[in-house]
């Protein structure tokens, strides 16, 4: 409900079932996981342009692994078992001063959020994530998008590690194009995932040729720069990924949807290219 209250406080009830089964996935290394929870969230209007955001679940989680999921994540299951409570925690702050959601041509937006794995629950751990955007308008057709994102996770108390299944990914169309969706950083093979994720993009937009009205489509050319580090491994931007290319973006009657055609500038032996990438659903 947008407008619990006459000032635009907003409430939300979750209840769901989620089943996660990388087996079928050739650049996440394998796991099967089901999540069963409920929840309630909350979004206070705090100014024109600032939201906080925050909310509460309750979580059950059941892990099977398979014949070649990783060690690794054998010994987390040895250590925590297959079946975990979590009380999960959400909150965020966000500030939008764009001037259209849909075609926006100038105004920055950002946003801090984080998850955490309360005490109470058997999991406890964080993932803090912070990204920040700014339009800048460099003609009346063209605008340049600069974007970066930041997420840092972990655990405490007994846990000594962010969960897996909770580690952060990189490459595809919503981080750097050109390579292999959540294909970056470790990998035995395939990718682990990691608890640190950088990645940043330069992105000039303008509208198709002759439909320079249509407000619900148009062109771009970017350049994608980043990656994902695993536990114990130094940050090091000369392990960055750089790729380039051209973009669509379409708020089709179905939801939004952002073809990628990417070139990788810098890669390295082992990485999984994948030129040609499209996302439905949302945007950035």
């Amino acid at each position: 409900n947008p407008y619990y209250t006459v000032d635009g406080v907003s409430r939300g009830f979750d209840l769901y079932h989620r089943i996660n089964d990388t087996t079928e996935l050739s650049n996440i290394d394998h796991y099967k996981i089901k999540t069963s929870g409920a929840g309630i969230r909350y979004g206070i209007p705090v100014t024109e342009t600032d939201t906080i955001n925050f909310g509460l679940a309750y979580e059950r989680s059941d892990i099977s692994l398979v014949s070649d999921s990783p060690q690794r994540y054998f010994d987390y299951v040895d250590t925590f078992g297959e079946k975990n409570t979590t009380i999960k925690g959400d909150i965020g702050w966000a500030r939008d001063t764009r001037n259209s959601f849909f075609y926006p041509t100038k105004g920055n937006y950002q946003r801090v959020y984080g998850e955490f794995g309360l005490p109470g629950g058997d999991l406890n751990y964080y993932k803090l994530n912070y990204q920040h955007q700014w339009f800048i308008p460099m003609t009346d057709v063209f605008t340049l998008l600069l974007n970066g994102e930041v997420g840092y996770g972990g655990g405490y108390r007994n846990n000594n590690e962010l969960p897996f299944f909770k580690n952060f990914y990189g490459g595809g169309v919503s981080s750097v194009r050109g390579f292999a969706t959540s294909s970056l950083g470790p990998n035995d093979n395939r990718a682990l995932g990691g608890d640190r994720r950088v990645v940043g993009s330069m992105e000039l937009f303008f509208p198709l040729p002759r439909v320079k009205d249509d407000k619900s489509v148009r062109l771009s050319v970017f350049v994608d720069a980043g990656n994902v580090y695993g536990k114990g491994e130094k940050f090091d931007v000369g392990e960055f990924r750089y790729s380039t290319g051209l973009a669509l973006t379409w708020f089709s009657p179905i939801g939004p949807l952002k073809l990628s055609y990417g070139i990788p500038v810098k890669r390295k032996p082992g990485d999984r290219i994948e030129r040609f990438q499209f996302q439905l659903g949302t945007v950035f």
